[in-house]
């Protein structure tokens, strides 16, 4: 009675479910669990195509969302088996089927939109697969055994929009092959056996945006084939064997992968005009130097954020190499032989990058850190796995670092302030293990630092004697001494400078003192050539003879007797 309860509960909320409730070979799932899909979905495991065949004819011509048939054994799919189901969605996934009768999708073609046939045994994909998918949008064949596309295949398919042949072993394609599918946006190609890409290629994909070629064998590639392909956003050659790049004028462009070829210098690589590019991969190439230069067809893709050099066999960057890319934000060049920022000169190669927040340097064979190495906006550093025996007191000074991974190099000591720049609300995650840390009393101030920042820390390696401090001092007193010195030092200073002060003081009041003595002392006896000096030649001073005093009398002369005048002198003072 609860069995036939719960089973007439299930198939009420699976509309249609009940034409099937007797057939072991699918079943009904809700649709809440393929959201995706208008209407119910018919599952089909582990079954014969006639036991599948007979299942699906009790649905008797009915309209569902989709059907699914996985891990069967197919082998030849005849148009019996889809006779009486409609679906908008067929995916028949590992079931060795390894031909497609004519007219098997015939009566699908109404409403099917999305056929997923991956994993299966297919080695001729011709047009009597898709005749009269009209309506089809999506079609998957990955992981078939098809060598050619041939030109018409796709000649009824007019509104496919996606179309995936990965994982086959398709060596050739037929010039115009694709020419029908004027609505395509995603072509993926990758993982074939394909070694030449010409102009007829992809003839008619002026609407494509993504196109995947990845891991094929290409060694000819006719650039000029992707020139008319004006919406393209993102291309992926990568895996391949392209020795040069050539692309121009793709405006819409925004991620291209040129990753694991054998590009052996980047002047063989040509972007030009590509104003919309965010994302470069340059990976595991040969690439054995970046010159000045090199990148100067970048200098117009302004928003360009990443760029990555990973694993190429880089000894050498010249100073101004990355000047066409100076807003790049993340730079990855691990797995190279790079031994200094400064590898040409004094002058970091990383200066032009003045927004760059991401460096990857790992693995390489650094020996140094170096004050002004590194650019302030830096937030995220990886230089693990280096040979890093030195890192400056200033390296780091005013970076406002998120992440720094130094593990596994050669340290032995970092100056004292060497992080006085990372704090706790941005710093995230730091990594300092693997190195030979020697720890001296009086110098251990890394290992409290650690301490204090402990929820930072994400070492995976050892970390020696910064483990546990065995000096009995701790980073709080490191810094009272450091500032009481400092204090000490400044102090003197001061001392110092006051007493030069007073001797100053004192030697400008003696040589005053001087001063004013001299002033004070009888004026000396006025000859007459300083007269004569003071008053110069000047006529107004020249004695006249009609104002000359005339000389004094003798008493006799006058007639008055001297003794007579006896009248004293009074002298009055006017109030």
């Amino acid at each position: 009675m609860y069995e036939k309860s719960v089973k007439n509960k299930f198939y009420m909320s699976c509309s249609l479910a009940y034409v099937i409730r007797f057939q072991s070979a699918c079943h009904c799932f809700e649709d809440r669990f393929f959201a995706k899909v208008d209407g119910i979905t018919i599952g089909c495991t582990s079954r014969t195509a006639l036991s599948i065949a007979t299942s699906l004819a009790s649905l008797n011509d009915s309209d569902v969302g989709r059907v699914h048939i996985w891990d069967s054994q197919l082998d030849t799919l005849s148009e019996d088996v889809l006779n009486l189901v409609k679906p908008t969605s067929l995916i028949i996934d590992r079931s060795r089927v390894s031909s497609v009768s004519l007219n098997s999708f015939s009566r699908l073609a109404e409403r099917l939109k999305e056929l997923v046939m991956k994993k299966n045994m297919i080695e001729s994909l011709d047009e009597k697969l898709l005749r009269g998918l009209k309506q089809l949008q999506f079609l998957d064949l990955t992981g078939n055994r098809i060598s050619i596309i041939r030109k018409g295949t796709f000649k009824e398919t007019p509104n496919l929009e996606e179309l995936l042949l990965d994982q086959n072993e398709i060596s050739i394609i037929e010039d115009g092959a694709f020419e029908n599918l004027k609505n395509l946006k995603k072509l993926s190609l990758a993982t074939n056996m394909l070694t030449k890409i010409t102009k007829g290629t992809f003839k008619g994909l002026e609407n494509l945006e993504v196109l995947n070629v990845r891991n094929n064998a290409i060694e000819s590639f006719e650039w000029p084939v992707l020139n008319s392909m004006k919406k393209l956003i993102t291309l992926d050659v990568g895996t391949n064997r392209l020795v040069n790049v050539d692309l121009q004028n793709l405006r819409n462009l925004e991620k291209l992968f040129l990753n694991n070829n054998t590009i052996h210098n980047l002047k063989s690589v040509k972007l030009r005009n590509l104003t919309s590019l965010v994302l470069v991969s340059l990976d595991r190439n040969m690439i054995s130097e970046i010159g000045e230069g090199d990148l100067l067809g970048l200098a117009k893709s302004t928003r360009l954020e990443s760029i990555t050099l990973a694993a190429n066999n880089i000894s050498s960057i010249s100073p101004k190499a990355f000047a066409p890319i100076h807003d790049v934000g993340i730079l990855a060049i691990q797995n190279n032989q790079l031994s200094s920022f400064t590898s040409e000169s004094d002058q970091s190669f990383l200066r032009p990058l003045r927004k760059l927040q991401t460096l990857l340097v790992s693995r390489n064979q650094l020996k140094s850190i170096k004050e002004n190495d590194l650019p302030k906006s830096l937030t995220v550093l990886a230089a693990d796995h280096n040979q890093i025996e030195s890192i400056d007191a200033k390296a780091f000074e005013g970076i406002a670092m998120q992440r720094l991974y130094i593990n596994n190099n050669h340290l032995q000591a970092l100056p004292r302030h060497t992080f006085d720049s990372f704090t706790r609300e941005t710093l995230e995650a730091i990594d300092v293990s693997g190195n030979a840390w020697k720890c001296v009393c009086g110098e251990e101030w890394l290992a409290w630092w650690l301490d204090k920042f402990s929820d930072k820390d994400v070492a995976d390696g050892v970390i020696g004697c910064l483990a546990k401090p065995r000096c009995d001092v701790d980073l709080d007193s490191l810094e009272s001494e450091e500032k009481s010195t400092w204090v000490t030092v400044v102090a003197s200073i001061l001392a110092a400078v006051s007493v030069f002060i007073l001797i100053a003081i004192a030697f400008l009041y003696i040589n005053d003192g001087r001063q004013r003595g001299g002033v004070l002392r009888p004026l000396s006896r006025r000859v007459d050539s300083d007269l004569h000096t003071l008053l110069g030649d000047s006529s107004f001073f020249k004695e006249d003879e009609t104002r000359r005093i005339p000389p004094p009398t003798s008493p006799g002369a006058t007639g008055t007797s001297a003794a007579g005048n006896t009248e004293k002198k009074r002298v009055r003072f006017e109030q």
